[in-house]
């Protein structure tokens, strides 16, 4: 008997455009702001990393889920 055909599945990960339209908002407050602070730096390279991750395979885990929504608290909805 010959083996079935296997596809690799291309899903849509709605995680990651979430994180893309977290970065933009933290950009878009930094611009409403006057500037740049400290914590919205950290908060943006934690959001690009976390983009790069998925992008390359990753996935988030619980725990990186809440401090996303931490972020959407901070820099609003």
């Amino acid at each position: 008997m010959r083996p079935t055909k296997r596809t690799e599945v291309h899903r849509v990960k709605p995680e990651l455009t979430k994180l893309q339209k977290l970065k933009n908002r933290i950009n878009d407050n930094a611009e409403n702001d006057g500037g740049w602070s400290i914590n919205m730096e950290s908060d943006q390279d934690w959001v690009k990393e976390e983009i790069t991750n998925l992008r390359g395979g990753g996935w988030l885990t619980a725990v990186k889920m809440k401090v996303a929504n931490e972020m959407w608290r901070k820099y609003g909805e």
